[in-house]
C-alpha cells in the first residue's frame, strides 16, 4: 500500500508582495510525501488567495485520497478523483516524483518528452509600486524577461518607466483581472508601443467574452479564466495564449493534457506560479519547455527554500536535481 504524510505549512516573502487588490507576506503550502517499497515521492500545493480555497478544505481533499489508498485505490485514482486545486497539485507531483525513484526513469522519459535544458530562461514579476519603484526594481534586475504588476492606476506611466530602465528587456504586464473592456482599450496601443510582448488577463474571468470581438495590439493571454483542458474551448478566439499554473490545474498530469491541447489549437503557452517554492517550480519546469514564457520566479520572493533547491542566475533557473524532485 501507497504511505501518505500531509503538512500544512507557512513561507514567509522576503517582504510583502503586492498585485491587484492583494498584499501577500507569507503563502500557505500543502506538503504531501508518498512511500512505497522503501521509495519515497513528494509534491507541493500553494493554497493562492485569489482561488476560493482554503488550506482546510486542501487538507480535507488529502485526507479524502488517504482513505481511497487504504481501501485499495490506486494512488493516480486517488489523485484524479480530487478537483483541482493545490491539494491534487501536490499529490499528483508526489505521483509523478515516487514513480521516478521507483523505476529509474527519468520524469522527461515517463512525460514522453525529450531531456529538459540544463537551464531555463525566467521571467522576473515587479510588484505594485509607484513608477519609480518599479523601475528601480527593473534596473536591479539580471533578467531580460520582466513581468510588470498592473492595476487600474498608472498603467501607461509605470510600463513607460520600467521601459527607460530597461530598455533591453522583454516586458509582459499582468492585469490581474483589474480593468475593463474601455481600459484596456485605452492602454493597449500605448502598451504595444512600449513594446510590451503580451498582456496577461486584463478582465475578469467570466467577462472575457467582451474580446472575443476585439483586435488587440498586443497579444492577450489568459490566466484566470483557465484551469484545465475543459476551459480551453471557451477561450478559442477570445485570447491568443494561455497561463498554465499546476495548483489551477491540479497537477503535472493535467498540465501536460493542457499545454499539447493549447499548442495543438494553435495557442501560445506561458507556465506560471503561485510563487511556492522549489518543489512548486521542478515539476513547473516540465511544462517550461512546452512554453513561450516560463514565469518561475516564486522562491525568489521567500525568504527561504527547500532543501536541494533549485538555483537561479542570470535570468535562468537550474534544472532541478533528484535529491529535490524527480
Amino acid at each position: 500500500m501507497t504511505d501518505l504524510s500531509v503538512t500544512a505549512e507557512a513561507w514567509p516573502l522576503r517582504e510583502p508582495f503586492r498585485f491587484a487588490g492583494y498584499t501577500v507576506a507569507a503563502l500557505e503550502v500543502i506538503h504531501v510525501r508518498l512511500s512505497k517499497g522503501g521509495h519515497q515521492g513528494q509534491g507541493e500545493g500553494v493554497v493562492p488567495i485569489v482561488f476560493d480555497v482554503t488550506m482546510a478544505q486542501s487538507l480535507a481533499q488529502i485526507e479524502a485520497a488517504r482513505t481511497a489508498l487504504a481501501a485499495g485505490r490506486p494512488a493516480a485514482e486517488a489523485a484524479a478523483a480530487l478537483p483541482p486545486g493545490p491539494a491534487r497539485n501536490a499529490l499528483d507531483c508526489a505521483l509523478w516524483d515516487l514513480r521516478a525513484k521507483a523505476t529509474g526513469r527519468s520524469i522527461w522519459d515517463l512525460a514522453g518528452l525529450p531531456p529538459g535544458p540544463a537551464a531555463q530562461e525566467v521571467d522576473q514579476t515587479i510588484g505594485l509600486g509607484s513608477p519609480g519603484e518599479m523601475a528601480e526594481t527593473a534596473r536591479a534586475s539580471a533578467h531580460r524577461v520582466l513581468k510588470i504588476k498592473a492595476d487600474a492606476r498608472l498603467v501607461t506611466e509605470r510600463v513607460r518607466a520600467i521601459r527607460l530602465a530597461r530598455p533591453d528587456a522583454e516586458l509582459i504586464v499582468d492585469a490581474n483581472q483589474s480593468w475593463t473592456p474601455d481600459l484596456l482599450a485605452a492602454h493597449a496601443r500605448a502598451l504595444a508601443d512600449l513594446g510590451v510582448a503580451m498582456i496577461e488577463q486584463p478582465l475578469p474571468a467570466g467577462q472575457d467574452t467582451a474580446l472575443r470581438d476585439w483586435t488587440s495590439p498586443v497579444p492577450l493571454y489568459a490566466d484566470e479564466s483557465c484551469h484545465t483542458t475543459a476551459d480551453l474551448p471557451r477561450l478559442l478566439g477570445v485570447y491568443q495564449g494561455i497561463n498554465i499554473k499546476l495548483d489551477k490545474t491540479g497537477g503535472l498530469t493535467e498540465a501536460l493534457a493542457l499545454a499539447r491541447a493549447a499548442r495543438e489549437a494553435g495557442m501560445g503557452v506561458m507556465v506560471g506560479c503561485m510563487a511556492g517554492t522549489s518543489l512548486s517550480m521542478a515539476p513547473a519546469y516540465v511544462i517550461g519547455t512546452l512554453s513561450n514564457w516560463s514565469d518561475l520566479d516564486g522562491p525568489l520572493l521567500l525568504a527561504g527554500d527547500r532543501a536541494a533547491p533549485m538555483t537561479y542566475a542570470g535570468g535562468a533557473l537550474s534544472h532541478f536535481t533528484p535529491a529535490l524532485w524527480g
